[in-house]
């Protein structure tokens, strides 16, 4: 049988990608440029471009409506779906501009697509269409990574421990990633880099809850809190707090995953009524959210990830913890999950202390997988979304010419 094709390139040349990420915050569109060949832990790259762009104000306030109340015409999820693909190659034809390259010389673009519903193992909802976007750019697109890992039984996410595994395994080191976005996820990798031992799961919320509380504190005038600088000023709630431990995401085992659907403007216009009615101020459920968000990381780390990096690896007790996303320019959330795990030998570090960006990493991660998908490798990880087997992921979208 002659084997398929999906690219030119052998698997050990360079190729330039774009790598497309717009997460659960929806705060903007990130876009890099990446030179990168292998595949597997033989993957190499080199970051040559990142921008992060700005999501239109008018679709922004659109998606999040749209998510927030669970309802939309067909009409408006139809055009939608085009929309997030013209705005996706804007931000390609602007980064092309921004830094004089040529986009004929990009070889593939991989996307996310924007999360408007899941459903973990039996359906998600990635808008964004690829092959509608490979029609526009001329360029192959590889897209829609979560279908092929529910098909095989799994919850179609989370996928970035596949990055993980392929970053980080080579450390010889018990190396927990945490990202913080707008849900905050972590990725046990063993010091032996055994892909069948990695653990990974959404912890819970990351900014997502404390960044909408930002915007209504603020009256839109920011949407985040820069350097916890409202938290710092504010007390902490112990009546948020026991209010938001009651959410029953945090008592389920991994596999698991979680979104908007669980900690999106629902819930926090709940919380928000909730405190309202009991006087607290918007400026206390913030502080109270953001050391919530560090809660629910140490936490998970420490009912669900230590018992079994124990029993692994029980001669080498040290961990090092590399933070990534939006939430690790938070200094209070890194600070607490400091505080909580130093007793368990947890080191917490910025990962671009050890090499890695933390604000291309998602970006990396699209990229990665698309990249894996053109060589037809599988790039879920089964012990981390609970799927049957490893799959590949990603459909391939080719433009005719």
């Amino acid at each position: 049988m002659k084997k398929i094709s999906l690219t030119q390139k052998k698997e050990n040349e360079f190729k330039y990608a774009i790598g497309i990420m717009t997460g659960t915050s929806m705060d903007g569109v990130d876009v890099l440029l990446v030179k990168i060949k292998g595949t597997g832990v033989k993957t190499r790259y080199n970051e040559e471009i990142f921008v992060s762009l700005d999501i239109p104000a008018e679709m922004a306030s659109k998606m999040r409506a749209i998510i927030s109340e669970k309802r939309a015409g067909l009409e408006d999820i139809c055009v939608l779906n085009y929309e997030i693909s013209n705005l996706y190659h804007d931000s390609i034809l602007r980064l092309c501009e921004m830094y004089s390259f040529d986009k004929k010389n990009i070889d593939f673009i991989a996307i996310s697509g924007q999360t408007f519903f899941h459903v973990p193992g039996r359906a998600t909802l990635q808008l964004g269409d690829g092959a509608y976007l490979s029609g526009l750019a001329g360029i192959p697109v590889v897209w829609n990574f979560r279908a092929t890992d529910i098909a095989a039984s799994g919850q179609g996410a989370p996928l970035v421990p596949y990055l993980d595994h392929v970053l980080f395994s080579k450390l010889k080191k018990n190396v927990l990633p945490l990202n913080i976005g707008g849900i905050s996820n972590i990725t046990y990798i063993p010091s032996d880099g055994d892909f069948n031992k990695i653990i990974a799961f959404d912890c819970g919320p990351g900014n997502m809850i404390i960044d909408r509380l930002v915007m209504e504190y603020s009256a839109g005038a920011a949407a985040y809190d820069k350097d916890s600088r409202i938290a710092e000023s504010a007390n902490f709630s112990e009546t948020i707090f026991k209010f938001m431990l009651s959410h029953p995401y945090l008592e389920k085992a991994p596999p698991k995953s979680t979104g908007r659907e669980d900690f999106g403007d629902h819930y926090v216009r709940s919380l928000m009524t909730f405190g309202r009615e009991r006087g607290i101020s918007l400026a206390d459920m913030i502080r109270t959210a953001t050391e919530f968000t560090a809660y629910c990381v140490a936490e998970a780390v420490k009912k669900w990830v230590l018992p079994k990096c124990r029993d692994n690896d029980p001669e080498n007790g040290e961990m090092i913890m590399p933070c990534a996303g939006g939430g690790a320019k938070n200094p209070m959330i890194l600070e607490k999950i400091s505080k909580m795990l130093f007793p368990h030998k947890v080191s917490v570090v910025r990962s671009e202390d050890i090499g890695v960006s933390s604000a291309s990493k998602e970006a990396l991660l699209i990229a990665v997988l698309g990249n894996e998908t053109l060589y037809l490798k599988p790039s879920n990880v089964p012990s981390a979304t609970g799927a049957k087997n490893p799959v590949i992921t990603g459909t391939v979208s080719i433009p005719f010419s």
